[in-house]
């Protein structure tokens, strides 16, 4: 009967274990600091393109250089406090239709395949097709940011790779 117990246990805690991590994938806790409908002046010279459109994925290790890129990126709310000795910050800049703006369902990192996926919603429907500018800021643990060198967009099934660059 206590093998039995012994059995049981260790069952319940590889299942409660295995959902929240498997082969190197993290599903990330929401780590958004702000979105804004802004992008930096420079952005096309920052940016990447991919199938006609541009962006911009920008990661910044020290408070200098996240100051210097909210600044860039033109973000009207207050500078957020981040400690950037435990976490990371990535900026992403893209366009958007204004009538059906982009949300982060959820973020997943697969560090084996150095991948950061960040999956967008909009609402369905009608949208317009005019390019309206957005940016999302997240963190991340350092630990967890060191290991990412893509960040993969998806919306739908639309997968988009793209490079994280370090300021």
């Amino acid at each position: 009967m206590r093998k039995l117990g012994l059995l049981a246990l260790t069952f319940i805690l590889l299942l409660v274990f295995g959902c929240n991590q498997k082969g190197g994938t993290e599903i990330l806790e929401q780590s958004l600091i702000v979105s804004e409908k802004s992008l930096p002046n420079s952005f096309d010279q920052m940016a990447t393109e991919h199938d006609k459109q541009k962006y911009v994925v920008e990661r910044v290790k020290n408070k200098e250089d996240y100051q210097e890129m909210w600044s860039k990126f033109q973000i009207k709310e207050e500078l957020v406090d981040v400690d950037t000795d435990d976490k990371d910050i990535l900026f992403i800049g893209l366009f958007e239709s204004s009538s059906c703006p982009y949300d982060i369902k959820d973020m997943v990192a697969n560090t084996e395949k150095h991948e950061l996926e960040v999956n967008l919603v909009s609402k369905d429907g009608n949208c317009t097709a005019d390019d309206s500018p957005k940016n999302f800021v997240l963190t991340m643990d350092k630990s967890i940011s060191n290991e990412l060198a893509t960040l993969v967009l998806v919306n739908n099934s639309k997968r988009i790779l793209l490079p994280i660059s370090d300021n």
